[in-house]
């Protein structure tokens, strides 16, 4: 039996429950710049039984690698098994369940959706890909090794380290990482897309459309007319896929931003404010204290 839409949890990392009020990097206890998590899939699917109850992540972004033993795999109304050597991409909103076996290993992948569009920014066709759910073959052979598989134990290793440019390496390795699970998944005629990839694929759209607009504070009639839908159906599409409405969406890039710029650098809080196209600065801290829950110096005070 299929649990109604509002009974399915939302989560940051499986057990954490989630706050959709939250913005992206909190929410997902994915702070900047440890941009994404990476944890064995025993280390938290033991602590479960080996069963982890369908759920759900408003703006979190997984891959799920399996090394040893066998996984059950609940996608909605979707069942199937998963073996060693295949690797499952879960985008954000995906309701998705799993039943391990006892000799289960392999590693959790996570990174904020935001993460991933900066990451696959030069390549929109490969991001376009990972918008549905899917399970892909990634296995070698003992004549041709996996490059996967590479990849995901230099990942491993440069995680756990704490090398000059660590940062750097996690998040090029990582950028040729989901390159080759993009090439591994064919790009899908737009006629064919089902409903909810039709809608992934539109608030993609405005995702990019944000990337490009954000400091010019656009109204949403005007995100709405470029994706070619009204402002009703693009806040469904944000809250059925992000958990928020398109305006907090479009506020939270905006507070990202504003949050990035008072942790690296010594930039004034008028000069912020004037960048993030915002013509007042009393204004600015005002609304960065509504979202931040702390004005604008003291949030850079307690985060350097």
């Amino acid at each position: 039996m299929v649990a109604p839409r509002n009974s399915i949890p939302v989560y940051k990392l499986y057990g954490e429950t989630g706050n959709s009020m939250l913005g992206p990097t909190e929410q997902l206890a994915i702070s900047e710049p440890e941009f994404f998590h990476l944890e064995s899939i025993p280390s938290r699917s033991k602590l479960h039984d080996l069963h982890i109850q369908p759920h759900r992540h408003a703006n979190l972004f997984q891959l799920l690698y399996i090394t040893r033993g066998h996984a059950g795999i609940e996608f909605d109304d979707r069942q199937f098994s998963m073996q060693v050597g295949q690797l499952l991409t879960l985008p954000p909103g995906t309701v998705h369940g799993f039943r391990f076996s006892s000799d289960i290993d392999g590693w959790v992948i996570s990174l904020t959706d935001h993460h991933l569009q900066e990451i696959l920014s030069p390549a929109p066709k490969l991001l376009a890909r990972l918008d549905r759910p899917q399970c892909v073959d990634v296995s070698g052979t003992a004549t041709d090794p996996s490059p996967t598989d590479f990849l995901i134990r230099q990942l491993v290793t440069e995680y756990y380290s704490h090398h000059t440019g660590r940062l750097y390496a996690l998040r090029n390795i990582l950028g040729l990482l989901l390159l080759g699970i993009g090439r591994h998944i064919p790009s899908d005629d737009p006629a064919r897309l089902s409903r909810k990839e039709q809608k992934s694929a539109k608030f993609r759209k405005f995702q990019s459309l944000i990337e490009t607009f954000y400091k010019q504070h656009k109204p949403l009639e005007f995100y709405a007319r470029e994706i070619g839908i009204t402002t009703t159906q693009l806040n469904r599409i944000a809250k059925d896929i992000y958990g928020m409405t398109a305006i907090e969406v479009l506020h939270n890039r905006l507070i990202l931003e504003a949050k990035r710029t008072l942790i690296y650098t010594d930039i004034a809080v008028q000069q912020i404010a004037d960048d993030l196209g915002f013509r007042d600065a009393g204004y600015f801290s005002r609304f960065f204290a509504k979202k931040a829950a702390l004005p604008p110096a003291q949030f850079r005070q307690e985060h350097r």
